[in-house]
């Protein structure tokens, strides 16, 4: 009940690749066996890296290319 309640944090917050992120660590049980600090990382760097291909998606869809 816990993970649920983050998980709707996390998407009220905006922060939809560390949601996914940590979705994904639950399902991988190679993530078991990471520290906090490591863990914590990998989320951070997948919210980075969502933010940035919604910006590349939104900046390509702007530039209406053929």
């Amino acid at each position: 009940m816990l993970i649920n309640d983050t998980l709707q944090r996390l998407s009220e917050l905006r922060l939809a690749g560390m949601a996914a992120g940590l979705q994904e660590q639950l399902t991988n049980s190679a993530c078991a066996g990471l520290g906090f600090e490591e863990r914590l990382a990998l989320l951070v760097d997948r919210e980075l890296h969502h933010r940035h291909d919604k910006r590349l998606a939104a900046l390509l869809k702007r530039a209406r290319l053929k």
